[in-house]
């Protein structure tokens, strides 16, 4: 059985990579486009970000009776100081119109002070400033956010002068303090290549099992349902072939091509993390600390190559089902949709889950990958998502071999 297995297996993988628009598919493309997309995002996150620091914003401020309050006036040179902004102070008939300016996105900002700060601020009351910005709007959003960091440093003056009219110390305000007299490098404890493997623990087990599921899917259904419309299919049964052998054949040379393109797209992802990392995620961390093990590599293999099994068993099945290629792909699409969100939803996690996701399809995986990639997976943890998977693979592989020996399954008449 595994001897004709073997040769229906070199027979597909010849046939598949000797096809030169899938080899560019499912390896080139990849390869390239995954750096690409990422370096491009990367470096139109950070123009976008240059563009909004560097954008000359509007800014209201009412009423304009306060303009003599010195509150009022270090509050204005705080931001003439910290913001790239054209301050107007307006009278309170205008503030209406500055609102329906700031709706339209024709400016930025209305800040309105209180008529009563200087008597709050003497008597020791808190006083409301209120900040009108367009949510909307990103360099609205941005201006906002400066704001509000110009009200706490306007705070702070604030403080350091009324303690200062009490003879009252200002160290007072900082009983203690937070790593001002360590480095960085000294109280980050976290392994060697962890922070650059929790970014990429997030993308890459998403990026893998999309590329499994979709080169499965690519290569699967015209391995099966291909060959029915051809009419190849129906002359390699006329063989004296175990059907199982064929099967056996047919699904490990789809998990051969579907590893390609995965392991295409993971190369792609590590080179374009050379630059995104710095760009789309303002990270510090070098891609040079980021080195797997020979442990970590072993848990990626037992990981991957079970999901890699089972995913090719689901795409096969409805391939087996389907009358032509057309049909395959309908049937394979909400399996596709629902492993997406398992897995999008599933990299999102925190760093603990529970112990039966671990048992669970698909989601063991990520889980697991995830876990690689940040070092922290354990052994145990790893063994039960391979295991699992891999006996859910064996249950549709059986499946599968019915269904392959039924004629009216298979040709569906």
């Amino acid at each position: 059985m595994f001897s004709d297995a073997y040769i229906i297996m070199k027979k597909e993988l010849k046939r598949l990579f000797t096809d030169r628009r899938t080899v560019f598919f499912m390896v080139v493309l990849p390869l390239v486009m995954l750096p690409v997309m990422y370096i491009v995002m990367g470096k139109i996150s950070k123009s976008r970000s240059a563009d909004i620091r560097s954008y000359h914003g509007t800014v209201f401020v009412a009423p304009e009776m306060q303009k003599d309050s010195p509150i009022y006036e270090e509050f204005i040179s705080i931001i003439d100081e910290q913001m790239n902004v054209t301050i107007n102070e307006i009278p309170e008939a205008y503030i209406p119109t500055a609102k329906d300016l700031i709706t339209e996105k024709e400016a930025q900002l209305l800040i309105t002070f209180p008529d009563n700060m200087d008597v709050a601020y003497e008597g020791i009351k808190p006083f409301d400033v209120h900040i009108y910005y367009n949510a909307a709007s990103d360099y609205s959003g941005y201006f906002y956010r400066r704001t509000h960091d110009a009200i706490r440093s306007l705070a702070d003056t604030l403080i350091i002068l009324r303690l200062e009219s009490l003879d009252i110390p200002t160290e007072i305000l900082t009983p203690v303090t937070a790593n001002e007299t360590i480095s960085y490098e000294e109280i980050n404890l976290a392994k060697k290549g962890s922070e650059v493997g929790k970014t990429f623990g997030v993308l890459l087990p998403f990026i893998i099992i999309l590329y499994l599921f979709v080169s499965s899917m690519q290569v699967g259904i015209d391995t099966v349902s291909g060959e029915k419309e051809r009419g190849t299919l129906a002359i390699l049964l006329v063989n004296q072939v175990d059907r199982a052998s064929i099967i056996l054949g047919k699904l490990l040379a789809v998990v051969c091509a579907a590893f390609a393109s995965a392991i295409s797209s993971v190369v792609g992802l590590m080179i374009a993390g050379r630059f995104f990392l710095k760009d789309l995620f303002r990270s510090s961390a070098s891609m040079s600390d980021f080195i797997l093990g020979a442990n970590q590599i072993v848990q990626l293999i037992i990981l991957l190559i079970p999901i890699a099994i089972l995913l090719v068993s689901l795409v096969l099945i409805c391939a087996t089902y389907a009358r032509n290629s057309k049909e395959a792909a309908g049937l394979v699409m909400p399996l596709y949709m629902v492993v997406l969100i398992l897995s999008i939803g599933t990299s999102s996690m925190g760093e603990t889950v529970p112990s039966w996701m671990y048992f669970t399809p698909f989601i063991n995986t990520v889980v697991g990958l995830k876990a690689v990639f940040m070092k922290a997976s354990t052994w145990g943890n790893v063994l039960i998502a391979g295991v699992s998977s891999l006996v859910f693979a064996g249950l549709l592989i059986y499946f599968m071999i019915k269904m392959f020996k039924s004629e009216k399954i298979l040709f569906r008449i």
